[in-house]
């Protein structure tokens, strides 16, 4: 008791010490209060619980004989205190695994997937994502994917085949050597109406050297070790056939073309290899940040996932992944056209309206490529049934880094790769019958005759118009996170979900965009040095994060996998900047290379809608 007699608060008087008892414990209780509940996540129902027990709490201290009172309040300071560190430290940084801690986790399968699929066999699905893994490291470098396409999805597919195009822009090549899995375990399954889904972690290394001859300021070259989620589907119950070890047709046996092309199609039987009708086809990558910040009520079977698949019931065959896959396709294809200044590789499966918009930008914007360009996720995100259509609400996480072009020269726009959101609406008839050919294949869904990239949009052999809503998905918005939110708010659309564009980062708070940033830029040169460890862990202290927590994101900067992340929302956005200017500036020196990157996320911010 010597701190109290130091300040004599034992010879004040009984009703004056219970008064100043009584504020300290107020205080306290709001202090409290405001930590458990500042997230917002309570109901409305529950907010007219808490007085009472609190009164009842300051009641029961206050009976409390001195000076077991004043102790009793130590206590509790020190337990709210600690509360509140602990709650300061959860994030969903600390889910990020480190690397090797793949190397020793087990695969998780459910037992009612084995009542689904009671012949799974584990070791040989494990020796197929091996296959994957090394057959599409050799399709990257060689830039063809002819010998993988039986078992990768049309939106896999067009992701990597729109990444070769920027690369052949660029004169760009990828060579890899020394590629090694060092472990892989199935992380996660999931259903998916009448599909099966696994995400498969893979620990690799290996040397990865990203150039051009021409351009020796994109080349990015060294040592890499990362964690990627590889996501396979296959129709549950399906009996499996082995497309990863042999190049027969799964339906007919006979042999399938060497280059199939956009559309992994027997031209046998007709059978479409990349349905997972037959085997487990690779339909998504994932990068680990992207992984555990993934929005669990959005997943396959998640609560508002659901809500979309009972407004769709009538539709027996529906799956997200593949809705999902789908999108993902047409958007790289849009890219596509927009960089390259095509109009005509999106006009067949978009609307009208939505063409003259593209069309417009592809006219007027300056000339343009991208050094990196990807999906982190794809998410399938909201729905909504307006005028005898049905709308799927498709959100994009999108990584790129933009490069400009003039005077026959291409140079930065953007000082680093940068993750974004966008949103896509596809528009289709209500209860509309099942297509006979697919647009983003290139084939009537009225007849199945062949389509080319043309500007004309009927089909030359059975005169049908091609972007029609009758039997397939059409595009019909692309919109940024903020120009969603306000078509959502204007037009008073119903909406299943109701989700909210930061959904798509669901568990990432101001301060997580924030620390990620100034790792990335610390780490953009591939190296974390001591002080530089030092300096990010005196951030990570500041911010509230436990060091040892983190450790995953550490294995990420050293790796350079790391991408700036900006918040859709502009006042968070502003706040995270105003955090990366003081970490910048904290040496007393913020380098070109710092203030390049500054500059880019305040035009960023300045681009928003308020």
């Amino acid at each position: 008791m010597k701190f109290l007699r130091s300040n004599n608060l034992l010879n004040l008087p009984e009703r004056r010490l219970n008064s100043i008892l009584t504020s300290l414990f107020l205080l306290l209780a709001v202090t409290a209060l405001a930590s458990a509940g500042g997230g917002g996540g309570g109901s409305s129902g529950d907010s007219g619980g808490g007085g009472g027990g609190l009164g009842f709490i300051i009641y029961l201290l206050l009976s409390i004989p001195f000076p077991w009172n004043v102790i009793a309040i130590g206590v509790l300071i020190l337990l709210v205190w600690l509360t509140r560190k602990k709650v300061r430290q959860i994030s969903p940084l600390n889910y990020v695994p480190k690397f090797d801690s793949i190397d020793s986790s087990a695969s998780n399968v459910p037992a009612d997937f084995y009542q689904r699929n009671p012949t799974f066999n584990q070791a040989a699905f494990m020796q197929k994502v091996n296959t994957a893994f090394m057959e599409i490291q050799n399709a990257w470098m060689n830039k063809d994917l002819s010998k993988v396409r039986k078992w990768i999805s049309d939106g896999v597919w067009q992701r990597f085949n729109t990444q070769f195009a920027m690369m052949n822009a660029l004169g760009q090549r990828n060579t890899m050597s020394d590629i090694k899995i060092l472990g892989a375990k199935i992380d996660n399954v999931d259903r998916d109406g009448n599909y099966d889904i696994m995400d498969v972690a893979i620990h690799f290394t290996m040397m990865d050297n990203f150039v051009t001859d021409k351009y020796p300021q994109f080349n990015q070259e060294g040592f890499l070790e990362n964690v990627e989620y590889w996501t396979f589907i296959r129709r549950s119950g399906a009996q499996e056939k082995d497309m990863y070890h042999s190049n027969n047709c799964p339906n007919c046996g006979n042999q399938l073309a060497a280059n199939m092309g956009e559309v992994s199609k027997c031209e046998s039987c007709g059978t479409i290899t990349s349905l997972g009708d037959y085997d487990w086809v690779l339909s998504e990558i994932t990068q680990s940040a992207d992984y555990t910040n993934e929005n669990r009520k959005l997943e396959k079977n998640g609560s508002l996932t659901n809500r979309i698949r009972e407004a769709l019931k009538y539709d027996k065959d529906f799956s997200v992944q593949l809705i999902e896959d789908k999108a993902s396709n047409a958007y790289m294809q849009m890219m596509t056209g927009l960089v390259l200044k095509k109009p005509e590789v999106m006009r067949r499966f978009v609307t009208n309206e939505l063409f003259e918009d593209l069309d417009n930008r592809i006219k007027t914007e300056p000339p343009y490529v991208f050094n990196r360009l990807y999906l982190n996720n794809v998410t399938l995100f909201d729905y909504y049934q307006e005028k005898g259509h049905d709308n799927m609400v498709i959100g994009f996480k999108r990584t790129s880094q933009k490069v400009g072009f003039a005077n026959g020269q291409f140079f930065l726009v953007e000082g680093a790769p940068y993750t974004t959101s966008e949103f896509m609406v596809m528009t289709r008839d209500t209860g509309a019958g099942n297509p006979k050919g697919s647009l983003l294949a290139h084939s009537c869904p009225n007849c199945g005759g062949p389509v080319k990239d043309t500007l004309d949009i009927k089909c030359q052999y059975c005169g049908a118009e091609l972007n029609s809503t009758k039997t397939e998905w059409i595009i019909s918005r692309l919109m940024s996170a903020s120009e969603y939110s306000v078509f959502v708010h204007d037009k008073q659309i119903p909406l299943v979900t109701h989700a909210g564009v930061s959904e798509l980062d669901p568990l990432f708070k101001v301060r997580d965009f924030a620390f990620n940033n100034v790792m990335m830029i610390v780490s953009s040169d591939g190296q974390l040095k001591a002080e530089e460890i030092a300096f990010i862990s005196g951030v990570a202290k500041k911010l509230g994060y436990a060091n040892d927590k983190i450790a995953g994101m550490y294995d990420l900067a050293k790796s350079r996998q790391l991408t700036l992340r900006i918040p859709d929302n502009r006042k968070q956005a502003e706040k995270v900047l105003a955090i990366m200017q003081k970490a910048a500036a904290a040496d007393g020196n913020i380098a070109p290379e710092e203030q390049a990157i500054l500059d880019d996320v305040q035009q960023r911010i300045n681009a928003m809608v308020a």
